[in-house]
């Protein structure tokens, strides 16, 4: 054997074990690359696509609630999503009445059935809550009604508290809400603040959430929609209530931002809001917002048109050129 060869022959070992670590050698591998993680957005899955995103927008807008809830907070529009939303509101709304200060474990009856226990670690003993101390709630099989049952709880870590602000990481423990009209279950981590402000005339209540490690998976399920929403870290969402002196002024605002898969469509996309998406308090449905979605080189952008409509615009090449323009009632988006 010549030296060139041996030479050679050493060259074509190594170069083939760098290609079994990168996944193949020789005739053994698959040489094709792998699938994009991104959803490859199209004509045919866009409206899908879009349903997935305005649920997502009605799903995680129920958190929101649970920093007031004392039902000091501004009024909610009631939205398309109200059937299984209404159950986490009333759950939440339950917890902040059952556990005045100074309480450190109690259960409470629910209207209908089942019950509420509520626990405090007062970590430092100051009889409120407080930076440090863990608050968990727990439904048992809890009945805010005949029709509905609440199962599973969420655990609140305070890194700050006082009674206009607090601060800490929200973990949603297997949380499931149903009734007649479906179902949502919750479960995973995320950091929230929480912060009122007021003005003469106006009171301004903003919510932000962020996943950490290990995500936030929400799903829904009605007679004519189910979904599976994975929230990767990162994932951020922006919450506000503007109360003025006249109520029916009053609005709310949402963004979201950041990656999230859709288990319908096996795919995942990222999310851009700007401007926010707006509802007035007096209206059930969004008037104006719109959503940047970014698939594989591909985009589908959302507007809110009115609280009626909305219009997606398909970039499906990724060339900067939004290609075809589709209006769509919310009752197409929203199909529950």
């Amino acid at each position: 054997m010549s030296a060139n060869l041996a030479y050679d022959r050493s060259l074509r070992v190594a170069a083939c074990l760098a290609a079994i670590l990168a996944g193949a050698c020789g005739g053994g591998g698959d040489d094709s690359p792998p699938p994009p993680e991104l959803l490859q957005i199209t004509a045919a899955n866009q409206v899908a696509v879009a349903q997935a995103v305005a649920v997502d927008f009605g799903v995680l807008d129920s958190t929101r609630d649970i920093p007031v809830a004392n039902g000091a907070g501004a009024p909610r529009s009631s939205g398309a999503d109200a059937p299984v939303k209404r159950a986490l509101d009333a759950a939440i709304a339950t917890a902040g009445r059952a556990l005045p200060l100074a309480t450190m474990s109690i259960t409470e009856t629910c209207f209908a059935g089942g019950s509420i226990t509520i626990t405090i670690d007062d970590r430092d003993n100051n009889d409120t809550p407080s930076a440090g101390d863990v608050l968990t709630t727990a439904f048992n099989d809890c009945r805010e009604t005949a029709t509905s049952l609440l199962k599973g709880g969420f655990t609140i870590n305070f890194a700050s508290y006082s009674s206009s602000q607090f601060s800490g990481l929200l973990t949603f423990a297997q949380l499931t809400l149903s009734d007649e009209d479906g179902t949502i279950a919750m479960n995973g981590p995320a950091n929230v603040v929480y912060s009122e402000t007021s003005v003469p005339g106006s009171r301004t209540e903003r919510t932000e959430l962020t996943v950490a490690s290990g995500g936030l998976v929400a799903s829904v399920s009605t007679p004519k929609y189910s979904e599976t929403l994975s929230h990767e870290p990162g994932f951020a969402g922006i919450w506000t209530s503007v109360t003025p002196g006249t109520p029916t002024q009053g609005y709310n605002t949402a963004v979201l931002n950041g990656r999230v898969g859709f288990a319908s469509l096996n795919g995942k996309v990222v999310l851009a809001t700007d401007p926010p998406v707006k509802d007035m308090y007096v209206d059930d449905l969004a008037s104006s917002g719109t959503v940047l979605v970014t698939g594989h080189q591909s985009k589908l952008r959302l507007t809110v048109l009115n609280t009626t409509t909305a219009r997606l615009e398909l970039d499906a090449n990724n060339d900067g050129v939004y290609e075809s323009t589709r209006d769509i009632p919310w009752s197409e988006l929203l199909p529950f």
